[in-house]
C-alpha cells in the first residue's frame, strides 16, 4: 500500500467482493496521506449487520492498525461476536486485543485482526 486512499480502495475491493455481504453504508471515511480511518456497516446475506471500524497508517508500503473494532450482531440486536482493542480488560492474556463472544460479559483472549481477517472469516 502506498497510502490511506489506496488501502480504502482495498478494503472496498474486498466488501464488494463478498459473497455475504447484501449491502453496505459508508458511515465515516477519512484518507490524509499516510493516515485513515474508516467506519462501514455491512449487511449481510442472513440479515446480520458487521459494523466495521479501523484507524490505521501506511508506514513503508505496510498498514499498521492503531485502533480497531468489529461489531457483528444478528438482526434482533443480538451479538455474535465483536472484536476490539480497546484498553479496558487488563486481564487479559491477549491485551489489549480481545472479543467479546456472544454477550458483552463473556470477554475472551484474541489476536489482533484486521478488516480483511473479518471479511474473510464472514466469507
Amino acid at each position: 500500500m502506498n497510502d490511506a486512499a489506496e488501502y480504502l480502495a482495498y478494503v472496498a475491493s474486498l466488501i464488494l467482493a463478498n459473497t455475504q455481504v447484501e449491502d453496505w453504508e459508508i458511515v465515516r471515511e477519512e484518507a490524509q496521506g499516510a493516515i485513515g480511518l474508516f467506519r462501514y456497516r455491512l449487511t449481510l446475506q442472513s440479515g446480520d449487520m458487521l459494523e466495521m471500524f479501523e484507524r490505521f497508517a501506511v508506514r513503508h508500503y505496510q498498514v499498521n492498525v492503531t485502533k480497531y473494532s468489529f461489531h457483528w450482531q444478528k438482526p434482533d440486536g443480538q451479538l455474535v461476536m465483536r472484536w476490539d482493542n480497546a484498553a479496558h480488560h487488563p486481564e487479559i492474556s491477549t491485551y489489549p486485543h480481545h472479543r467479546h463472544d456472544n454477550n458483552e460479559s463473556n470477554v475472551l483472549p484474541g489476536p489482533a485482526v484486521s478488516a480483511s481477517d473479518i471479511l474473510a472469516l464472514i466469507g
